[in-house]
């Protein structure tokens, strides 16, 4: 653990994904590693093993389109969770940067024995794939829908000098 801890601590700081902390939410996960960097939050009280709704930031360095990341992540659910319903992508705006979003749900998690729907905003810059996801452990309802679409029009990317409060980690 020491040496992984020491690894991190030489990762260059990068752009990164930000968004504004949803009320009752609290940093449950947070890594970063060469291949990129997870953040996850869940309400406050609950834990990312044991989580009601999560919200997902997510900075990958990969070499690839954010639809070829998605039709290898509808590949992924599909396996994990059979019979997956895996929604239609609709085109948005991040900032300066084309963006995809879209909803995938699973009837029920093998993992878990639990529903577990999300939605997702998927954009490149700079040769990195930023994502955030906003999960429910339920199938979720139109007012589940409305307020992970209203958590993902706060993503941005943030720059490695910004220091607002959405971009500070």
């Amino acid at each position: 653990m020491l040496i992984f801890a020491a690894a991190m601590a030489l990762l260059a700081p990068a752009d990164h994904p930000g968004m504004p902390m949803a009320d009752g939410f609290v940093v449950g996960y947070r890594q970063t590693a060469q291949m990129g960097a997870i953040e996850e939050r869940v309400p406050r009280g609950e834990t990312v093993q044991d989580w009601s709704r999560m919200v997902t930031l997510l900075t990958m360095n990969v070499d690839m389109t954010p639809e070829a990341y998605l039709d290898a992540f509808a590949r992924q659910i599909a396996t994990a969770c059979p019979g997956a319903t895996v929604g239609p992508r609709t085109a948005s705006i991040t900032g300066a940067y084309k963006s995809l979003d879209g909803r995938t749900d699973c009837a029920l998690n093998p993992g878990t024995g639990k529903p577990e729907t999300f939605f997702y905003r998927i954009f490149a810059a700079g040769g990195r794939l930023y994502m955030a996801q906003v999960a429910f452990r339920r199938v979720a309802n139109a007012s589940d829908a409305a307020w992970a679409r209203s958590q993902l029009s706060g993503l941005r990317l943030c720059a490695v000098s910004a220091t607002d409060a959405v971009c500070t980690l």
